[in-house]
């Protein structure tokens, strides 16, 4: 039989294990608002309005406060060789294999000021990677297209009759300047997911809306009415509900569920909806009527941005068929008068460098860059709520 202090070392040992996880498992709140604190002076020394930041700081307090941002970290870079997609688990085990020669391109990166907000616009696109795999991912897939780039390079060159200097140094430049580049693009990606996702939000806003006002009216709960708009087809709006949902069955209150739905969107018509509904759960408000009425004002913002969408485009369709229609028809007629061995007299064209290269560098770079340069015009423009 065990003797008593044998039983009091072993309780002893296990109080110092239960006491050590923790604080391991626990967040200092000092810390935490030190990391905020550095932050909000670090956007105010760049200039960035101070309310728009708060949001973002808000949020990114919250998932360093609650352990989220633990949890994500705890998804290390080694877990992307399992992920179901092929591309991603085969970028996994590229940064693997090379992960001497990666490793320190990430440490790199992770300084860069686009990483700073990277969490939180990774968590507003609803791209389930941490930090350190998507900067993992980022480092490796523009590493591999310097190495195209350098070999693509290095044989153009080769066959050229540039001195041997020149044919040496300009792959590795290029191969340098797409690698940055490319990080540059990838750190992007996010920001822009995240607000076609708002985007997305915003169109569906006004019938999730009318819907939620109906579902209020004829006394079914927020919660249900929440639910409701969850399961219905109302694309990312849905899917962002769903998230809601599942934080206020977590034990999470409702207000605060709202208010993190509101931080992590881009919509800025949704953020003010949620706003007001937390405003009106406070204070004791008709959230049916609110609802009802800030989907007639985003109805009318979005009928306002297509009028005026729709005037410009009055507009430019003119540019459009001369840029598309008439110039290129033009050029055609003048190239082929130009070249033509009956022209002559009055009608002698030799002054208008049309020669068949010229022509052909309209047609194969000049109009498709115009084309191009004119549909990413409209898409660009295109109304957004």
């Amino acid at each position: 039989m065990p003797s008593l202090d044998f039983l009091k070392n072993k309780i002893e040992e296990k109080r110092k294990v239960k006491k050590k996880s923790d604080n391991l498992s626990g967040v200092d709140a000092d810390k935490v608002d030190q990391i905020v604190e550095k932050m909000r002076k670090k956007y105010q020394m760049q200039g960035i309005e101070f309310q728009t930041v708060e949001g973002k700081l808000g949020e990114l307090r919250g998932m360093i406060a609650e352990g989220k941002t633990q949890q994500l970290e705890v998804r290390k870079v080694e877990e992307l060789q399992d992920y179901s997609t092929g591309t991603v688990k085969s970028i996994g085990k590229l940064y693997i294999k090379l992960r001497k020669i990666l490793a320190p391109l990430s440490r790199i990166v992770t300084k860069m000021p686009a990483a700073t907000t990277l969490s939180y616009f990774l968590f507003s696109a609803n791209m389930r990677y941490s930090v350190k795999q998507y900067i993992a991912i980022t480092v490796t897939v523009s590493f591999i297209a310097a190495i195209v780039v350098f070999f693509l390079s290095g044989v153009l060159l080769a066959l050229s009759n540039l001195p041997f200097f020149w044919k040496f140094l300009l792959p590795i430049v290029l191969g340098g300047w797409f690698f940055f580049i490319t990080i540059i693009l990838m750190l992007i990606i996010p920001k822009q997911i995240s607000k076609a996702r708002g985007n997305a939000i915003s169109i569906e806003l006004p019938f999730a809306l009318r819907h939620m006002s109906t579902e209020l009216r004829s006394g079914i709960g927020l919660y249900r009415t929440l639910q409701a708009v969850a399961v219905s087809d109302y694309g990312v709006l849905s899917e962002e509900f769903a998230k809601t949902i599942t934080e206020i069955e977590e034990g999470v209150e409702t207000k605060d569920a709202l208010t993190r739905m509101a931080l992590r969107t881009q919509s800025r018509a949704l953020r003010n909806a949620l706003m007001h509904m937390v405003r009106a759960l406070k204070t004791g408000g008709n959230i049916s009527d609110i609802m009802n009425s800030i989907a007639s004002d985003v109805s009318f913002e979005l009928r306002m941005k297509t009028r005026d969408f729709a005037q410009r485009m009055n507009f430019f369709g003119v540019i459009y068929i001369f840029a598309a229609i008439w110039l290129p028809v033009m050029i055609a007629i003048l190239g082929g008068i130009r070249n033509s061995a009956l022209q002559g007299g009055m009608f002698s064209l030799d002054t208008l460098p049309l020669t068949p290269g010229v022509i052909a560098l309209f047609y194969l770079a000049i109009l498709p860059l115009v084309l191009v340069f004119l549909i990413s015009y409209i898409m660009a423009t295109q109304p957004k709520a």
